[in-house]
């Protein structure tokens, strides 16, 4: 509810300094104190919105979370490629991804909020080269070349570990 009292704060202000500065002679005072308004109010929204998306613990997208996430899926292929079998490999694959692998779509906002776009940034990139290289394992499982599937799956496991290591790296900063 306190959102759209801002959102409405902000609306309210952009219209007034629009009103000011469309006046002949151009009402400087008003449109001073509109924009100053309207500054505080963006001011208050965002930091509104960053309390919203930075609650820790309270939400499934935390970096906890994703970090949690990437530990299983590593956890889960090591065992899938462990095991000689290559009945099913397909099946187990998916699975293991269906179930372990976080959609960074979703976690987005939440941790460029928490971690702010740099750290994001260092999150994000070696985490979207897992995730391609998880894509093509399962591409050449399914055209039936498990070997080449594998070795794109371990080869992903390097970027997967990089990422929770940018991980703890972010966290001892944040820690210091």
């Amino acid at each position: 509810m306190k959102n759209v009292f801002l959102l409405v704060g902000i609306a309210l202000s952009v219209t007034a300094a629009a009103l000011f500065a469309s006046h002949t002679p151009i009402c400087w005072s008003g449109f001073l104190f509109s924009v100053i308004v309207m500054a505080v109010l963006i001011w208050m929204q965002k930091k509104e919105q960053k309390k919203n998306y930075t609650v820790v613990g309270k939400t499934e997208y935390s970096l906890q979370q994703f970090e949690e996430n990437l530990k299983e899926l590593i956890k889960s292929i090591n065992e899938l490629i462990e095991n000689k079998e290559n009945e099913n490999y397909l099946n187990k694959l998916e699975n293991i991804i269906e179930k372990y692998m976080p959609d960074i779509d979703e976690y987005r906002i939440f941790l460029i909020n928490q971690l702010g776009m740099a750290d994001y940034t260092k999150i994000s990139i070696p985490f979207s080269k897992g995730e391609r290289l998880i894509n093509r394992s399962i591409s050449a499982a399914v055209d039936g070349y498990l070997e080449e599937s594998k070795n794109n799956i371990l080869k992903s496991i390097n970027f997967i570990e990089l990422t929770i290591s940018e991980i703890g790296k972010i966290r001892d900063e944040q820690n210091n």
